[in-house]
Protein backbone atom coordinates (compact mmCIF):
# COMPACT_ATOMS: atom_id res chain seq x y z
CA UNK A 1 0.00 0.00 0.00
CA UNK A 2 1.30 3.72 -0.92
CA UNK A 3 1.54 5.72 1.82
CA UNK A 4 -0.08 9.54 1.47
CA UNK A 5 2.80 12.30 2.59
CA UNK A 6 0.15 13.81 4.74
CA UNK A 7 -1.22 11.60 7.55
CA UNK A 8 -5.27 11.57 8.27
CA UNK A 9 -4.35 10.87 12.27
CA UNK A 10 -1.90 11.86 13.83
CA UNK A 11 -0.53 11.20 17.29
CA UNK A 12 2.15 13.63 18.68
CA UNK A 13 4.44 12.72 22.16
CA UNK A 14 1.15 11.11 23.46
CA UNK A 15 1.28 9.88 27.56
CA UNK A 16 -1.18 8.53 29.44
CA UNK A 17 -1.42 8.33 33.06
CA UNK A 18 -3.85 6.13 35.30
CA UNK A 19 -2.93 7.45 38.47
CA UNK A 20 0.51 6.85 38.81
CA UNK A 21 1.03 4.14 36.13
CA UNK A 22 2.51 5.11 32.77
CA UNK A 23 0.69 3.18 30.03
CA UNK A 24 1.39 5.45 27.32
CA UNK A 25 4.99 7.08 26.95
CA UNK A 26 5.59 9.59 24.94
CA UNK A 27 4.12 8.18 21.63
CA UNK A 28 4.23 9.22 18.34
CA UNK A 29 2.02 7.59 15.67
CA UNK A 30 1.10 8.56 12.24
CA UNK A 31 -2.18 6.89 10.27
CA UNK A 32 -2.74 6.85 6.62
CA UNK A 33 -5.88 7.13 4.87
CA UNK A 34 -7.42 3.67 3.79
CA UNK A 35 -4.49 1.79 5.40
CA UNK A 36 -5.47 -1.34 7.47
CA UNK A 37 -3.21 -0.52 10.21
CA UNK A 38 -2.99 -3.28 13.13
CA UNK A 39 -1.50 -2.64 17.09
CA UNK A 40 0.07 -5.54 18.06
CA UNK A 41 1.29 -6.23 21.76
CA UNK A 42 0.74 -8.38 24.74
CA UNK A 43 -1.74 -7.64 27.65
CA UNK A 44 -1.00 -4.48 29.33
CA UNK A 45 1.37 -2.82 26.59
CA UNK A 46 -1.48 0.07 26.48
CA UNK A 47 -2.96 -0.80 22.84
CA UNK A 48 -6.72 -0.41 23.85
CA UNK A 49 -5.72 2.76 25.75
CA UNK A 50 -4.66 4.00 22.58
CA UNK A 51 -7.30 2.48 20.74
CA UNK A 52 -9.72 4.66 23.33
CA UNK A 53 -7.54 8.10 23.32
CA UNK A 54 -7.98 7.83 19.19
CA UNK A 55 -11.51 7.53 19.54
CA UNK A 56 -12.43 10.18 21.95
CA UNK A 57 -13.20 7.52 25.06
CA UNK A 58 -10.03 8.56 27.11
CA UNK A 59 -7.92 11.86 27.58
CA UNK A 60 -3.89 12.10 26.94
CA UNK A 61 -2.39 13.40 30.28
CA UNK A 62 0.49 14.75 27.28
CA UNK A 63 0.70 15.67 23.76
CA UNK A 64 -1.95 16.44 21.35
CA UNK A 65 -3.95 14.22 18.67
CA UNK A 66 -5.04 15.48 15.33
CA UNK A 67 -7.15 14.43 12.32
CA UNK A 68 -6.75 15.70 9.01
CA UNK A 69 -4.32 18.60 10.60
CA UNK A 70 -7.09 19.73 12.98
CA UNK A 71 -6.44 19.05 17.03
CA UNK A 72 -9.02 16.42 18.03
CA UNK A 73 -7.66 15.97 21.80
CA UNK A 74 -10.32 16.68 23.53
CA UNK A 75 -13.05 16.82 21.09
CA UNK A 76 -16.26 14.15 22.45
CA UNK A 77 -16.34 10.56 20.87
CA UNK A 78 -19.67 11.13 18.97
CA UNK A 79 -18.01 14.30 17.45
CA UNK A 80 -15.01 12.43 16.18
CA UNK A 81 -15.44 10.90 12.59
CA UNK A 82 -14.40 7.32 14.18
CA UNK A 83 -16.60 4.52 14.96
CA UNK A 84 -15.56 1.67 17.57
CA UNK A 85 -16.43 -2.19 17.34
CA UNK A 86 -16.20 -3.09 20.73
CA UNK A 87 -14.87 -6.82 21.37
CA UNK A 88 -18.27 -7.47 23.72
CA UNK A 89 -20.77 -6.22 20.16
CA UNK A 90 -22.46 -4.11 22.34
CA UNK A 91 -25.74 -4.39 20.51
CA UNK A 92 -29.40 -3.68 21.61
CA UNK A 93 -30.84 -6.71 23.06
CA UNK A 94 -34.41 -4.96 22.24
CA UNK A 95 -33.55 -4.09 18.47
CA UNK A 96 -33.95 -6.28 15.62
CA UNK A 97 -30.33 -6.32 13.08
CA UNK A 98 -31.94 -3.44 10.64
CA UNK A 99 -32.82 -1.18 13.97
CA UNK A 100 -29.21 -1.88 15.48
CA UNK A 101 -27.56 -1.04 12.33
CA UNK A 102 -30.17 1.76 11.64
CA UNK A 103 -29.64 3.53 15.37
CA UNK A 104 -26.70 6.17 14.63
CA UNK A 105 -28.47 7.12 11.04
CA UNK A 106 -31.71 7.81 13.12
CA UNK A 107 -29.74 10.18 15.27
CA UNK A 108 -28.68 11.97 12.07
CA UNK A 109 -32.30 12.41 11.42
CA UNK A 110 -31.94 11.11 8.00
CA UNK A 111 -35.38 10.40 5.72
CA UNK A 112 -36.51 6.98 6.35
CA UNK A 113 -35.84 6.16 2.46
CA UNK A 114 -31.69 6.90 3.16
CA UNK A 115 -31.81 5.07 6.13
CA UNK A 116 -33.01 1.99 4.76
CA UNK A 117 -30.82 2.26 1.73
CA UNK A 118 -27.64 2.42 3.94
CA UNK A 119 -28.60 -0.30 5.99
CA UNK A 120 -29.73 -2.66 3.79
CA UNK A 121 -26.04 -1.91 1.76
CA UNK A 122 -24.29 -2.14 4.72
CA UNK A 123 -25.79 -5.33 5.63
CA UNK A 124 -25.26 -6.91 2.31
CA UNK A 125 -21.86 -6.14 2.58
CA UNK A 126 -21.54 -7.94 5.91
CA UNK A 127 -23.64 -10.61 4.35
CA UNK A 128 -26.49 -10.31 6.93
CA UNK A 129 -29.42 -9.14 4.67
CA UNK A 130 -31.46 -11.87 5.27
CA UNK A 131 -31.39 -11.51 9.23
CA UNK A 132 -32.71 -8.06 9.25
CA UNK A 133 -35.68 -8.93 11.16
CA UNK A 134 -33.82 -11.04 13.22
CA UNK A 135 -32.98 -10.32 17.54
CA UNK A 136 -29.62 -10.27 18.57
CA UNK A 137 -30.18 -13.14 20.85
CA UNK A 138 -30.74 -15.20 17.79
CA UNK A 139 -27.91 -14.82 15.98
CA UNK A 140 -24.78 -16.55 16.48
CA UNK A 141 -21.37 -14.83 17.64
CA UNK A 142 -19.90 -14.66 14.14
CA UNK A 143 -23.27 -13.09 12.97
CA UNK A 144 -23.43 -10.33 16.14
CA UNK A 145 -20.15 -9.40 15.38
CA UNK A 146 -21.32 -8.72 11.49
CA UNK A 147 -24.14 -6.98 13.02
CA UNK A 148 -21.86 -4.70 14.88
CA UNK A 149 -19.41 -4.19 11.91
CA UNK A 150 -22.13 -3.10 9.81
CA UNK A 151 -23.71 -0.73 12.63
CA UNK A 152 -19.99 1.16 12.69
CA UNK A 153 -19.16 1.63 9.34
CA UNK A 154 -22.88 2.54 8.32
CA UNK A 155 -22.47 6.35 9.01
CA UNK A 156 -19.13 6.33 6.75
CA UNK A 157 -16.60 7.04 9.36
CA UNK A 158 -12.93 8.11 8.52
CA UNK A 159 -11.34 5.94 10.76
CA UNK A 160 -12.95 2.41 12.11
CA UNK A 161 -11.57 1.21 15.54
CA UNK A 162 -11.92 -2.13 16.39
CA UNK A 163 -10.85 -3.36 19.75
CA UNK A 164 -9.70 -7.12 19.52
CA UNK A 165 -13.26 -8.26 17.88
CA UNK A 166 -12.55 -11.71 17.07
CA UNK A 167 -11.44 -13.08 20.41
CA UNK A 168 -14.97 -14.35 21.25
CA UNK A 169 -15.23 -16.88 17.96
CA UNK A 170 -13.55 -20.46 17.47
CA UNK A 171 -10.67 -20.90 15.30
CA UNK A 172 -12.48 -21.92 11.75
CA UNK A 173 -14.95 -18.89 12.44
CA UNK A 174 -12.34 -16.66 13.49
CA UNK A 175 -9.77 -17.12 10.25
CA UNK A 176 -12.93 -16.72 8.06
CA UNK A 177 -13.51 -12.99 9.59
CA UNK A 178 -10.01 -12.07 8.97
CA UNK A 179 -10.05 -12.80 5.28
CA UNK A 180 -13.63 -11.13 5.57
CA UNK A 181 -12.59 -7.86 7.32
CA UNK A 182 -9.79 -7.68 5.34
CA UNK A 183 -11.81 -8.03 1.75
CA UNK A 184 -14.54 -5.57 3.34
CA UNK A 185 -11.79 -2.72 4.39
CA UNK A 186 -10.68 -3.03 0.58
CA UNK A 187 -13.79 -2.41 -0.31
CA UNK A 188 -15.22 0.11 1.72
CA UNK A 189 -11.42 2.33 1.80
CA UNK A 190 -11.63 3.43 5.02
CA UNK A 191 -8.94 3.17 7.58
CA UNK A 192 -8.89 0.50 10.12
CA UNK A 193 -7.31 0.49 13.27
CA UNK A 194 -7.11 -3.24 14.63
CA UNK A 195 -6.01 -3.82 18.55
CA UNK A 196 -5.30 -7.58 19.01
CA UNK A 197 -2.70 -9.85 20.66
CA UNK A 198 -2.71 -12.77 18.33
CA UNK A 199 0.52 -12.50 15.94
CA UNK A 200 -1.32 -14.80 13.36
CA UNK A 201 -4.07 -12.29 13.05
CA UNK A 202 -1.77 -9.04 12.86
CA UNK A 203 0.34 -10.87 9.86
CA UNK A 204 -2.60 -11.89 7.19
CA UNK A 205 -4.69 -8.63 7.63
CA UNK A 206 -2.39 -5.55 8.14
CA UNK A 207 -1.19 -3.03 5.75
CA UNK A 208 1.37 -1.58 8.55
CA UNK A 209 1.76 -3.36 11.88
CA UNK A 210 2.27 -1.39 15.48
CA UNK A 211 4.36 -3.54 17.90
CA UNK A 212 3.58 -1.74 21.03
CA UNK A 213 5.29 -2.79 24.55
CA UNK A 214 4.89 -1.44 27.90
CA UNK A 215 3.42 2.11 26.48
CA UNK A 216 6.32 2.25 23.42
CA UNK A 217 6.34 1.79 19.77
CA UNK A 218 9.29 -1.05 19.31
CA UNK A 219 8.63 -1.52 15.56
CA UNK A 220 6.44 -0.17 13.10
CA UNK A 221 6.36 -2.12 9.29
CA UNK A 222 4.60 -4.13 7.11
CA UNK A 223 3.97 -7.86 8.42
CA UNK A 224 7.10 -9.06 5.96
CA UNK A 225 9.30 -6.50 7.57
CA UNK A 226 8.02 -7.62 11.04
CA UNK A 227 8.31 -11.10 10.74
CA UNK A 228 11.57 -11.41 8.70
CA UNK A 229 13.25 -8.04 9.87
CA UNK A 230 13.04 -7.67 13.42
CA UNK A 231 14.52 -4.90 14.97
CA UNK A 232 15.52 -5.91 18.33
CA UNK A 233 14.60 -9.63 20.51
CA UNK A 234 11.30 -8.27 21.56
CA UNK A 235 9.55 -8.37 18.60
CA UNK A 236 11.59 -11.19 17.60
CA UNK A 237 10.18 -13.30 20.16
CA UNK A 238 6.94 -12.03 20.29
CA UNK A 239 6.09 -12.22 16.90
CA UNK A 240 6.15 -15.90 15.88
CA UNK A 241 8.91 -18.57 16.75
CA UNK A 242 12.59 -17.98 16.58
CA UNK A 243 15.77 -19.44 17.75
CA UNK A 244 18.55 -17.06 18.92
CA UNK A 245 22.07 -18.11 18.97
CA UNK A 246 24.99 -16.00 21.11
CA UNK A 247 27.73 -15.49 18.63
CA UNK A 248 31.43 -13.43 18.68
CA UNK A 249 32.85 -11.80 15.82
CA UNK A 250 36.26 -13.30 14.62
CA UNK A 251 36.61 -11.23 11.55
CA UNK A 252 35.54 -8.99 8.83
CA UNK A 253 34.94 -8.31 5.45
CA UNK A 254 33.36 -5.56 2.91
CA UNK A 255 30.07 -7.75 3.03
CA UNK A 256 30.35 -10.83 5.43
CA UNK A 257 32.18 -11.25 8.71
CA UNK A 258 32.85 -14.75 10.28
CA UNK A 259 31.56 -15.30 13.70
CA UNK A 260 31.71 -18.01 16.35
CA UNK A 261 28.19 -19.12 16.93
CA UNK A 262 27.24 -21.64 19.23
CA UNK A 263 30.75 -23.28 18.99
CA UNK A 264 30.55 -23.28 15.03
CA UNK A 265 32.59 -20.46 12.79
CA UNK A 266 29.98 -19.31 10.25
CA UNK A 267 29.71 -17.01 7.79
CA UNK A 268 27.11 -14.22 8.29
CA UNK A 269 26.47 -11.45 6.04
CA UNK A 270 26.93 -7.82 7.31
CA UNK A 271 23.81 -6.50 9.23
CA UNK A 272 22.61 -2.58 7.86
CA UNK A 273 22.05 -1.22 11.26
CA UNK A 274 24.64 -1.68 13.10
CA UNK A 275 28.43 -2.25 12.58
CA UNK A 276 30.09 -5.21 13.80
CA UNK A 277 33.95 -5.16 14.81
CA UNK A 278 36.15 -8.24 15.95
CA UNK A 279 35.37 -9.58 19.32
CA UNK A 280 32.22 -7.93 19.67
CA UNK A 281 29.20 -10.38 20.66
CA UNK A 282 26.17 -10.85 18.51
CA UNK A 283 22.64 -12.28 18.41
CA UNK A 284 21.99 -14.43 15.26
CA UNK A 285 18.42 -15.18 15.14
CA UNK A 286 16.84 -17.63 12.70
CA UNK A 287 12.92 -18.52 12.41
CA UNK A 288 12.15 -22.75 12.06
CA UNK A 289 11.46 -22.48 8.76
CA UNK A 290 15.16 -21.43 8.17
CA UNK A 291 16.53 -24.34 9.89
CA UNK A 292 18.21 -26.89 7.40
CA UNK A 293 17.78 -30.46 9.25
CA UNK A 294 19.83 -33.30 8.48
CA UNK A 295 19.43 -37.05 9.56
CA UNK A 296 23.07 -38.46 11.21
CA UNK A 297 23.79 -41.60 12.52
CA UNK A 298 25.83 -40.93 15.79
CA UNK A 299 26.97 -37.48 17.36
CA UNK A 300 30.14 -36.35 15.93
CA UNK A 301 32.27 -34.24 18.58
CA UNK A 302 35.02 -32.93 15.87
CA UNK A 303 32.20 -31.92 13.41
CA UNK A 304 32.06 -28.50 12.56
CA UNK A 305 28.54 -28.34 12.36
CA UNK A 306 26.20 -27.53 15.12
CA UNK A 307 24.70 -31.24 16.07
CA UNK A 308 21.89 -32.23 18.45
CA UNK A 309 19.16 -35.06 19.19
CA UNK A 310 15.85 -34.78 18.79
CA UNK A 311 13.70 -34.59 21.94
CA UNK A 312 10.10 -33.61 20.99
CA UNK A 313 7.96 -33.23 17.88
CA UNK A 314 4.84 -32.19 16.87
CA UNK A 315 2.89 -32.98 13.59
CA UNK A 316 1.24 -30.82 12.11
CA UNK A 317 -0.20 -32.08 8.70
CA UNK A 318 2.26 -30.70 6.14
CA UNK A 319 4.89 -29.75 8.41
CA UNK A 320 6.51 -30.97 11.37
CA UNK A 321 8.20 -28.87 14.04
CA UNK A 322 10.65 -30.68 15.57
CA UNK A 323 12.78 -29.82 18.75
CA UNK A 324 16.27 -30.40 18.66
CA UNK A 325 18.65 -30.25 21.92
CA UNK A 326 22.16 -28.85 21.09
CA UNK A 327 25.26 -30.43 22.44
CA UNK A 328 25.90 -27.54 24.64
CA UNK A 329 22.43 -27.68 26.08
CA UNK A 330 20.27 -25.16 24.25
CA UNK A 331 17.00 -26.03 22.63
CA UNK A 332 16.46 -25.24 18.43
CA UNK A 333 12.87 -25.45 16.71
CA UNK A 334 13.03 -26.56 13.16
CA UNK A 335 9.93 -26.36 10.77
CA UNK A 336 10.52 -29.15 8.32
CA UNK A 337 8.07 -30.29 5.51
CA UNK A 338 6.04 -34.11 6.87
CA UNK A 339 6.32 -36.63 3.83
CA UNK A 340 5.74 -39.92 4.83
CA UNK A 341 6.95 -41.45 1.69
CA UNK A 342 10.66 -40.05 2.17
CA UNK A 343 12.34 -42.26 5.21
CA UNK A 344 15.10 -39.50 5.00
CA UNK A 345 12.80 -37.07 5.90
CA UNK A 346 10.76 -39.10 8.89
CA UNK A 347 12.15 -37.68 12.16
CA UNK A 348 11.86 -39.92 15.63
CA UNK A 349 12.37 -38.80 18.92
CA UNK A 350 16.16 -39.55 20.08
CA UNK A 351 17.23 -39.28 16.14
CA UNK A 352 20.64 -37.12 15.71
CA UNK A 353 20.62 -34.11 13.06
CA UNK A 354 22.86 -32.05 11.80
CA UNK A 355 21.71 -28.77 12.04
CA UNK A 356 22.28 -25.52 9.72
CA UNK A 357 19.81 -22.99 8.35
CA UNK A 358 19.30 -21.38 4.59
CA UNK A 359 22.50 -18.86 3.63
CA UNK A 360 22.00 -15.23 4.08
CA UNK A 361 18.36 -15.66 6.21
CA UNK A 362 19.81 -15.34 9.14
CA UNK A 363 19.18 -12.01 11.25
CA UNK A 364 21.90 -10.59 13.20
CA UNK A 365 21.72 -8.32 16.24
CA UNK A 366 24.17 -6.73 19.07
CA UNK A 367 23.83 -8.30 22.28
CA UNK A 368 22.59 -5.67 24.10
Amino acid sequence: METQAHPLLELKSITKFFGSNKVIDDLDLSVYDGEFLTLLGPSGCGKTTLLRLIGGFERPTGGRIYMDGTDITYTAPHRRPVNTVFQQYSLFPHMNVFENVAFGLKMKNLSKDKIEEAVNSSLKKVKMEHFADRMPMELSCGQQQRVSIARAFVNNPKILLLDEPLSALDYKLRCEMQLELKELQRDLGITFVFVTHDQEEALCMSDRVVVLNEGMIEQIGSPIQIYEEPKNLFVANFVGEINVFDGIVASTTEKYFTALVAGMSCKLKKPTTFDVEKGSKIKVLLRPEDMVIEKIKKLDEESSKLQGVISHLVYKGRTIDLWIRMSGGIMVMATQFFNEDDPDIIYSVGDFVDVSWIDDWEVVLPDA
